[in-house]
C-alpha cells in the first residue's frame, strides 16, 4: 500500500534559508569572540600563552569549518527541495496533458 506524502517545499526552503542566515550570524559571533580572546593574549608571552593562542586559533578554524559544512549541507537541502518542487510541477503538468 502506498501512502501519499505531502511536503511543503516552500516552507522547507524558507526554514533552510533562515537556518543558513542563523549559521552565518553565529559564525560571525564566534569569529569575533575568538579574535577578542586572541587579541587579549597579544601582549603576553611564554610557552603557555603561545600554546593557548595556538589552541584558540585551532578551535576558531574548527568552528569555521563546522559552520561552512553546515551551510553547505543546508544549501544541499534547499537545492533538493527546489528540485522536488520542479519535479512535482513538471509531473503535474505532464499528467494534465495526457
Amino acid at each position: 500500500m502506498t501512502n501519499n506524502i505531502h511536503v511543503n517545499s516552500d516552507s522547507v526552503i524558507s526554514i533552510v534559508g533562515a537556518t543558513i542566515k542563523g549559521i552565518e550570524n553565529i559564525q560571525e559571533d564566534v569569529n569575533d569572540a575568538y579574535s577578542s580572546l586572541i587579541d587579549l593574549l597579544s601582549d603576553a608571552s611564554g610557552e603557555e600563552v603561545d600554546a593557548l593562542r595556538e589552541q584558540l586559533e585551532t578551535e576558531n578554524n574548527l568552528a569555521i569549518a563546522l559552520c561552512n559544512t553546515l551551510t553547505k549541507f543546508s544549501n544541499s537541502i534547499r537545492f533538493a527541495a527546489s528540485e522536488f518542487t520542479e519535479l512535482d510541477s513538471t509531473g503535474a503538468s505532464q499528467m494534465g496533458n495526457k
